[in-house]
């Protein structure tokens, strides 16, 4: 039983360093796109705190679809240097404010207050690319008319959801084509054969040992026993030979084994 242990752990070990096993493996996970909102502007009317709830709502529907929003206090740490870049609308001033703040999209919201409507504007530029940056790539607008501050803010968590498409990463080019390997043959069938094997003889064994003396009725349990040992302790041998000829030939990359002929005599 201790050869069928040793056995078995081998195979295992050999599974699991299979390209196969490794191929299973997940990928790492793409990393979030990130952004600042450099300007929320409310104009009309409302206080400190009204504004504060709409830029909170607008922030929760960005980051609820897997957007990084920088922090406005960050955002501030990164300008206290660079005053200049923070109310400049050149492409130069958007992309170098860009690689500053370390993002991808520059965002600016704008909502006009008039009683309880509440009309939003919101416009994305984009750091990166060859493209001016002051055109904006994406610009969405919505109207809340006779709201409430939680349905104005619930206008702002919506007009997040309308940029988003346009502020995800676009999935990436199909690799170019490569040519086609033959794949190296998998060694996991020898390897449960060779396990196989190995059991059976193991049990054979103990079942051949377990004879003890031959008196009177015992004589013919006795040698069905031996002739079920004997029969176990061949095809377990067969088996673990096979299946360890096929899997060492195979790890070595020679051409897939198709057939292998053993004969025993007694």
């Amino acid at each position: 039983m201790r050869f069928a242990l040793v056995a078995l752990v081998l195979g295992l070990a050999l599974l699991a360093s299979s390209p196969r096993a490794r191929a299973a493996a997940p990928a790492a996970p793409a990393p979030h796109v990130r952004l600042a909102i450099t300007e929320f502007l409310v104009d009309g009317g409302g206080s400190p705190a009204l504004a504060k709830q709409l830029e909170e709502g607008f922030v929760a529907g960005l980051e609820r679809g897997g957007l990084q929003v920088l922090a406005g206090a960050e955002m501030t740490k990164r300008f206290e240097p660079h005053p200049e870049l923070q109310h400049c609308d050149a492409s130069a001033c958007f992309k170098a404010a860009g690689q500053l703040l370390d993002v991808k999209y520059l965002v600016n919201v704008k909502v006009d207050v008039a009683g309880n409507t509440y009309k939003t504007i919101a416009r994305v530029f984009s750091t990166e690319g060859t493209a001016p940056a002051a055109l904006p790539v994406a610009t969405k607008q919505k109207t809340c008319d006779v709201c409430t501050v939680d349905e104005a803010r619930e206008t702002l968590v919506r007009l997040a959801d309308m940029l988003r498409p346009n502020l995800e990463e676009a999935p990436p080019p199909p690799p170019p084509p490569v040519a086609r390997t033959v794949p190296s043959p998998s060694v996991a069938g020898p390897v449960v054969a060779a396990l196989a094997g190995a059991v059976a003889v193991a049990t054979g064994l103990a079942v051949w040992s377990s004879n003890g003396t031959c008196t009177g009725i015992s004589c013919g349990e006795n040698r069905t026993r031996t002739a079920v040992g004997g029969v176990l302790v061949g095809a377990g041998a067969a088996f673990a030979v096979m299946g360890t000829y096929v899997t060492v030939v195979r790890m070595r990359g020679s051409e897939p084994v198709t057939g292998v002929s053993l004969a025993f005599n007694f």
